[in-house]
């Protein structure tokens, strides 16, 4: 089986909603505008997983702003509030990472592959910002399960101890971090 890791179209937006609204809670879902809208501001913040055309892994790493980035990870905003707030990659020199999102059919018997291969797309898409002369300062991320806090560690986040005011833990890496742990 072949996988296809792309940068999203338009047209993948029902496609990365649908694979959503299967995995996460109501009050956690987005609308068609607001996926539009942040592909608007910055093309480049989705990287799907593709089976035969069908969407089986998102996830979405949102270059912000160090304040807004903060923001976020304090819970002083709320995700559905970065549309906005989300960075072009053109003229931008340093970029915070906000580990949105990381989605797979768990569904699909094929759930671990769908995993993996969203993993090791995201060394290769820190690199290209790299080359593109842009520096992501720090990447971070908040962990919904014991799944999710075993992955971020698995690919180089730490927790961050300071913060408590969360519903979740929160997690912090660097670039470099999470190349080489994801390389291993």
């Amino acid at each position: 089986m072949k996988f296809d890791m792309v940068t999203p179209t338009f047209e993948d937006i029902d496609g990365m909603l649908d694979l959503n609204y299967r995995i996460y809670p109501k009050e956690w879902h987005v609308s068609p505008e607001y996926v539009k809208e942040v592909m608007m501001q910055n093309p480049e913040v989705y990287r799907v997983c593709k089976v035969n055309g069908t969407v089986k892994g998102v996830y979405s790493l949102f270059p912000l702003n160090k304040k807004d980035y903060e923001g976020v990870l304090k819970d002083e905003i709320d995700e559905k509030d970065l549309a906005d707030k989300v960075l072009s990659y053109d003229g931008c020199k340093e970029v915070y990472l906000y580990l949105i999102s990381i989605i797979v059919d768990i569904f699909d018997e094929d759930y671990k592959r769908y995993t993996l291969a969203l993993l090791q797309d995201m060394p290769e898409q820190l690199k290209l910002l790299e080359s593109k002369g842009i520096q992501v300062k720090e990447i971070g991320a908040f962990a919904i399960s014991e799944d999710g806090s075993r992955i971020l560690n698995r690919i180089g986040f730490n927790q961050d101890p300071e913060i408590e005011t969360n519903e979740f833990p929160v997690f912090r890496s660097t670039a470099p971090d999470l190349i080489q742990a994801i390389k291993k």
